[in-house]
């Protein structure tokens, strides 16, 4: 079904929304970085993580090995890598969907900024659960991450961008 035009055409996209959509691609091109860092991070401390875990295993599976321990840790951390990405990949579909005006786009973004900007203040109080300098990348990520985040939010609410998420022709 077609959608009735304005005699005047579609509405151009407010520089708002269009700077928030770029805010938004920046914030995710910095996740990648802060998910790679903390994935080297861990896999760095593999070793450490595997004798913690086996401690845990040992109660319940007697007979598991420390090089089993080892493997399903370094499968874990792929795993989670995988699904990072993956969480990263539908964010920036819905940020496509932003720069179309979706205002469901628009909650769930900053449904997420609220997440990203309360991980950020975390990372600022919380005493180092990662050492060394992938660890200040991780968590410098995170903090420019939130910065970029609710800057978008910001321009997302303005008035004129307020008005291109209402419903109306396009």
């Amino acid at each position: 079904m077609n959608q009735p035009v304005s005699p005047t055409g579609p509405r151009p996209v407010p520089e708002d929304v269009r700077t928030a959509c770029q805010l938004w691609w920046a914030a995710l091109a910095v996740g990648v970085v802060q998910v790679v860092a903390t994935i080297f991070a861990q896999f760095g401390d593999r070793k450490q993580l595997a004798a913690d875990f086996y401690d845990q295993v040992k109660a319940d599976q007697p007979t598991a090995t420390m090089a089993q321990v080892e493997l399903a840790v370094g499968l874990m951390l792929v795993v989670m890598a995988v699904l990072w990405l993956l969480l990263l990949g539908g964010a920036a579909a819905v940020v496509y969907q932003l720069g179309r005006g979706k205002s469901w786009a628009r909650m769930l973004l900053t449904v997420l900024a609220a997440f990203l900007i309360v991980g950020a203040v975390g990372a600022l109080f919380r005493p180092g659960s990662m050492s060394g300098p992938v660890a200040l990348v991780a968590g410098g990520a995170s903090i420019v991450q939130a910065v970029l985040v609710g800057g978008a939010v910001f321009l997302c609410y303005r008035k004129e961008s307020d008005a291109h998420f209402r419903p109306g022709p396009r």
